[in-house]
């Protein structure tokens, strides 16, 4: 009685802690995911007074962050990165953050995060780039896909370009794929933990 007790708290301790887990920052691709980075391209510097916008539509109920494929070119020490979310419809922001050039990772993907924005699925919105302290020679230059037709309209420094940016929004929400694949490694090694048992007593 005790051992199946033990068996059935450890179950339930399983799936908690498996429900926990699964709790992920949830990649959104805003470009196509099978492009590969050798064909990512990139928008060079936003001088003081440009922008570079993406209109998107929201897959997600929230969104919590971004995840931007960016190059640092110079010394960032004086640049500042601004990421906003404008609403679609009013081209209100209603998310607005900096981020100093100096914590932004060269080449690679870059996690920048801000309030949840809540009640967000099906409705459009436009992340919009801008800098300060950038140069020619200083700054943060960007990518972008060159496959059109993924999603929205992406403009950079004031001209429409053919493409998306390399950018995915993030969503920290329970995945049932993470939650699944995770409680399978873990029957998978409770089964063989038994079995080395059974073989050696």
């Amino acid at each position: 009685m005790k051992k199946k007790l033990g068996i059935v708290i450890l179950g339930i301790g399983v799936l908690v802690f498996a429900y926990f887990y699964a709790h992920i920052d949830k990649n959104t691709y805003l470009y196509d995911r099978n492009t590969d980075s050798a064909e990512l391209i990139g928008t060079g510097i936003p001088a003081a007074g440009e922008e570079i916008t993406q209109s998107f539509t929201c897959a997600e109920d929230s969104i919590d962050g971004i995840n931007l494929k960016a190059t640092v070119i110079g010394d960032v020490g004086n640049v500042g990165l601004e990421y906003s979310i404008l609403d679609g419809e009013s081209g209100e922001a209603v998310r607005t953050e900096t981020v100093p050039g100096s914590e932004i990772k060269n080449n690679k993907f870059n996690i920048l995060k801000f309030q949840t924005l809540k009640g967000t699925k099906g409705k459009n919105y436009i992340l919009r780039l801008s800098e300060s302290g950038s140069g020619d020679y200083a700054g943060i230059s960007f990518y972008l896909s060159e496959r059109e037709g993924f999603q929205g309209k992406l403009v950079v420094k004031g001209q429409e370009v053919g493409g998306d940016l390399a950018v995915r929004t993030l969503t920290h929400r329970f995945d049932l794929e993470t939650f699944v694949v995770l409680l399978g490694i873990l029957a998978f090694i409770a089964g063989f933990m038994n079995v080395l048992c059974r073989m050696f007593q």
